[in-house]
Formats: structure tokens, C-alpha cells, sequence
């Protein structure tokens, strides 16, 4: 079902019309919205399922800048996704290494737009990763779950990226 629900939103998103890009028709669901405020929690450890989460965040704060919002963004890092967002290559499969390299640089443009990437320290030590191996965009919190209930009491909106 996930699945589906991303390739009809993917569809939607890189549709273009005859004259550019096709007007994006939200409903009412921005309606009287003043504030855009996003916490993604990203967990997926597949790479290239990852990728396109990751691609997915971008789009999603493009539609949002587009409808005239200034979003402010959080992505949190968990679980087996914490393994490609470190500085060393030994912690995924060298088939991954490209996808991996692509990850960097996009955290490295997220980071540039001003969205703040954290990495819970709990998920790394699952992970066996020593917290000065992430990158250094990525800041490590003590635990990623009283991150996720601190910035929703502060109003952003949860998305799960799974």
C-alpha cells in the first residue's frame, strides 16, 4: 500500500504540462495554515529506498516554499538508515558506496537550506557506529524519540519515512 501511494505521488510530482510544470492542487489542506514545521523520521535502511525518501523530503519542501510557506525542516536518523549517513564506508556493502556518496551530498544541500539533520545516538549504538564517525552535518541527540515528542509538542508535523 506504501508503495503505491508513493509511485502515485511520485507520478504526480514529475508530471509536467505542455507549458511546465502542472499546478499542484493541495485541497483544503493548507488552508488557514500559517506555519509550515516538518519533522521526517527516517529509518529505512534499504538504499535505495532511502534515496528516494530523501528525494521525497526535497520535493515535499519545494511544494511547500512553492505554496508560499517557509518551512522549517528536521530530518531525524534512526535504525538501519543511521549506516549511510556516516563518514566511513564500512558500515554499509560497497555496492551501496554510490548511493551512499549521493546521500552525502544531498545532507550536505539539506544542511546548505537550512534543515537540521539528527542522528540518534541510541540507533547508532544498535548499529555498533561511533557517534564521531556521522557526518559532520549531522548532529548526534542522546535520543532520537524525545526529539520527535519535543518537536511535535513544538508543533511540527510528524511524517514517517519508512
Amino acid at each position: 500500500m506504501l508503495l503505491m501511494a508513493l509511485t502515485v505521488f511520485a507520478a504526480v510530482v514529475f508530471l509536467r504540462g505542455e507549458g511546465g510544470a502542472v499546478a499542484l492542487n493541495h485541497g483544503s489542506a493548507l488552508s488557514g495554515v500559517m506555519t509550515t514545521n516538518v519533522f521526517f523520521d527516517v529509518n529505512i535502511g534499504d538504499p535505495a529506498k532511502l534515496r528516494t525518501r530523501l528525494q521525497l523530503i526535497e520535493t515535499t519542501h519545494a511544494q511547500l516554499v512553492a505554496a508560499g510557506f517557509s518551512p522549517r525542516v528536521v530530518i531525524g536518523i534512526r535504525g538501519m538508515a543511521s549506516n549511510f549517513f556516516t563518514r566511513d564506508a564500512g558500515y554499509i556493502l560497497e555496492a551501496e558506496l554510490p548511493v551512499k556518496k549521493e546521500i552525502a551530498a544531498k545532507v550536505e544541500k539539506f544542511r546548505a537550506m537550512g534543515f537540521a539533520v539528527e542522528q540518534c545516538r541510541i540507533a547508532a549504538g544498535m548499529q555498533g557506529i561511533d557517534v564521531a564517525d556521522f557526518l559532520p552535518q549531522v548532529q548526534v541527540v542522546d535520543n532520537g524519540y524525545i526529539s520527535m515528542i519535543g518537536y511535535q509538542a513544538q508543533g511540527y508535523a510528524y511524517v514517517p519515512m519508512d
